[in-house]
């Protein structure tokens, strides 16, 4: 093995390196199968102990990563991915309370529509009836006839495991197939009531976030699909959808992507650059240095932590 070829790993371990972190809501939730939220008192833990810290805006890092700058050491950027109303009435202020910047990743058919996301409403579904029904029969899109219960026999499904379950189904389809889909659910279970509380930013809303210059807006596609289980075209559609709407809603570029799941192939890596987007950023936990792939860059999930509990593993991501 010659020094060169250590050379990349080398230079991972001890070059100067920098974390995202990923949001998602700023919230007191009753229910979280995803650990997305993050309370408002904890957050603000989590802003006072990045005070500490070198937090950049998602500009200074592309302009870093596109223009070969020196990464300042132990550098922090925050983003949020979907673009909950919370991160508008919550998060906003509090960001703005200690001058923290941020990059807000929208999900664009879902901005200003009086509806939950796909997963929050089978969360209702699944996990919220007071009364879920035994049996789920049906033959679209796909034959199911499934036992629910809590019963240890393993030919019966949890309410958790069917939740599991319908969001796999969910993923894997085309988007103008869902409302049709949670609508039957909601009729199965009888529970059709929306939860404002899960609702998205509206337009004026976002106009607003974006009008403060600590904040920046990035896409997240049209309805976040898993895209890997999508053809080029239909990616295409999804991720440019989801720019053009935002760039003619703000009157500024959309330099900035993260992918929905964190789910991308081949084709996705391929599409961004070509859509003028500068930096993508997926799911995976890791830091990353300067010549990361900048359509690639990963992120740290940050759950819903005291001030010290975050404060160490900010320190751990950090260094290791």
């Amino acid at each position: 093995m010659t020094l060169s070829s250590l050379f990349p790993s080398i230079k991972k371990k001890y070059g100067r390196r920098g974390i995202a972190l990923m949001y998602h809501r700023i919230a007191d939730l009753a229910s979280d199968p995803w650990d997305l939220a993050v309370s408002p008192e904890n957050f603000e833990a989590h802003l006072k102990v990045l005070k500490d810290h070198n937090v950049i805006s998602i500009n200074e890092l592309a302009d870093i990563l596109t223009k070969k700058k020196k990464m300042p050491a132990n550098a922090i950027t925050i983003t949020f991915d979907d673009g909950y109303r919370d991160n508008y009435l919550v998060a906003k202020p509090l960001l703005e309370k200690y001058n923290t910047p941020a990059c807000f990743f929208m999900t664009t058919d879902s901005i200003g529509k009086q509806k939950e996301f796909w997963w929050d409403a089978l969360e209702r579904i699944c996990l919220q009836s007071p009364n879920l029904p035994n049996k789920l029969v049906l033959e679209q899109p796909i034959n199911i006839s499934w036992d629910i219960g809590s019963s240890d026999n393993s030919n019966v499904l949890s309410p958790f495991d069917l939740y599991l379950k319908l969001c796999g189904i969910v993923r894997k389809m085309p988007s103008k197939k869902h409302p049709a889909f949670i609508k039957t659910l909601e009729v199965w279970a009888n529970n059709p009531h929306e939860r404002p509380e899960n609702f998205a930013m509206d337009k004026k809303e976002l106009l607003d976030m974006q009008s403060n210059k600590l904040f920046t807006i990035g896409a997240h596609t049209m309805t976040h699909p898993f895209l890997p289980y999508f053809s080029l075209q239909y990616q295409k559609k999804e991720i440019l959808g989801s720019i053009k709407y935002l760039e003619e809603l703000t009157g500024n570029p959309i330099n900035f992507f993260a992918y929905p799941h964190g789910g991308h192939n081949q084709n996705t890596l391929e599409i961004l650059p070509d859509l003028g987007i500068t930096l993508g950023f997926t799911t995976h936990a890791d830091h990353f240095i300067a010549d990361v792939d900048k359509h690639a860059i990963p992120r740290f999930q940050v759950n819903n932590w005291d001030g010290e509990t975050f404060a160490f593993h900010l320190n751990s991501w950090i260094k290791n």
